[in-house]
């Protein structure tokens, strides 16, 4: 079996099979999983690198029939049941899990691709912290940077990624670097939060949508909904008003697509990115390959809505597709995948986060911003990992300090 994908799905797949008589073979380009609901904080300095990224390889030393490698897939021949790397040479396989994952789109804003700072891998987010630090310590250098914008912010997208973005940037400027820079006068900083549509976290109910504008309003970002943007260049972002707002940072958080390498598979393609899959998460007409993650475009229980591409039901997903193909070693049909929603969650800074439950169940302010904790601490790939995060939160939740904001400079003294 080979499993293209270190992310939840692939994980998920990988990790279910421990008891199945089957060889996996599992490819990443990168030899770390990445907990992606996470990654605004490492952007923002509250968690280090290594708590949100964990090695794949340590994730499997339990599991000797998995052997897990580096490399980029440059095709997919699905007739030939073959698999095609750069700097490696070709794999073939009996079952194929599908779980590459997405990336960032811009859907053809000029400059977006350039200048703005999408936060969709763990690499975007050490760039991301590394540019914010760099803002504050040429501000420190030259104060009269700030009237010029050189501190403010533009994030863009009203969903859990913007609302949780906008939240910790506003909380990391307020209080840490309102401290650490005494000289800057930082409380002419903008952070903007521009949403297109009509109010943030459209999934949520009305009265959490109110919560959530409120809680970022209370934390000094400025929320602005039916804001498109047109342009973005290396100084400033231009919205579909004309209106230009001075930033040298523009957090993206506006939509993904999936791994161009799915257009070459000769399949039929939902939203014109996303495989289509079979009830038991098969393609049509390849029994033996499946799609999970956020390169699948998957219905369940006769909706013709696609699931959310959310890591929760790409782990279920990947969990699924393991006990299937474990049924058909063992001659067993398989059977269809039921997503259990366990809910949305989304958390705006300390003691504040909202919660929904798929029966409309909510909760508000420090009850839903403990219970999120709870829920990505049990989430995390390993003991390690969660003993990082708890011990990283706990801190900044008595000290209001984030440790990892410091910049490591490569270049020779």
């Amino acid at each position: 079996m080979l499993v293209l994908g270190g992310g939840f799905g692939g994980v998920g797949a990988a990790v279910n099979l421990r008891q199945a008589d089957v060889d996996v073979t599992l490819v990443d380009r990168n030899d770390y999983h990445t907990f992606q609901p996470l990654l605004y904080q490492v952007a923002t300095d509250l968690l280090e690198s290594s708590a949100v990224g964990h090695p794949l390889r340590g994730l499997f030393h339990d599991h000797p029939h998995v052997t897990v490698h580096s490399g980029d897939v440059t095709g997919i021949d699905l007739d030939a049941r073959r698999v095609t790397f750069a700097r490696r040479d070709p794999i073939t396989y009996d079952y194929l899990v599908i779980a590459l994952g997405a990336q960032a789109t811009f859907f053809g804003v000029e400059g977006a691709a350039e200048h703005a700072f999408p936060l969709y891998t763990l690499a975007d987010a050490v760039r991301l912290r590394s540019h914010v630090l760099e803002m504050w310590e040429d501000a420190d250098r030259d104060p009269a940077l700030v009237d010029a914008g050189v501190l403010n912010v533009a994030v863009v997208g009203g969903g859990p990624t913007g609302v949780e973005s906008a939240g910790a940037l506003a909380e990391l400027y307020r209080r840490e670097f309102a401290k650490d820079y005494p000289g800057v006068p930082q409380d002419t900083a903008r952070i903007v939060l521009l949403e297109a549509g009509d109010d943030l976290l459209g999934m949520f109910r009305a009265d959490i949508r109110r919560y959530a504008r409120k809680a970022l309003t209370d934390r000094g970002v400025e929320v602005r909904t039916g804001e498109v943007v047109a342009k973005v260049g290396p100084d400033g972002v231009t919205l579909r008003s004309g209106e230009v707002i001075p930033t040298r940072t523009l957090v993206w958080g506006a939509g993904l697509v999936a791994n161009p390498l799915v257009k070459t598979l000769g399949v039929d393609l939902q939203r014109g990115d996303r495989l289509p899959t079979e009830p038991d998460l098969s393609l049509a007409g390849h029994p033996e390959v499946f799609a999970v993650g956020d390169v699948a475009w998957t219905t369940v229980d006769g909706s013709d809505r696609a699931l959310p591409q959310l890591g929760s039901v790409a782990l279920q997903a990947g969990e699924h597709v393991a006990h299937g193909i474990a049924r058909r070693v063992e001659g067993k049909p398989t059977e269809p995948f039921h997503y259990h929603d366990k809910g949305t969650m989304a958390t705006i800074g300390r003691g504040a986060a909202v919660a929904q439950t798929q029966g409309g169940h909510t909760l508000k302010g420090r009850t839903a911003w403990l219970a999120w904790g709870a829920v990505h601490l049990a989430l995390l790939s390993t003991g390690e990992d969660r003993a990082k995060a708890a011990v990283d939160w706990t801190w900044a939740g008595f000290t209001h300090e984030r440790s990892g904001r410091i910049s490591v400079r490569t270049d020779p003294p």
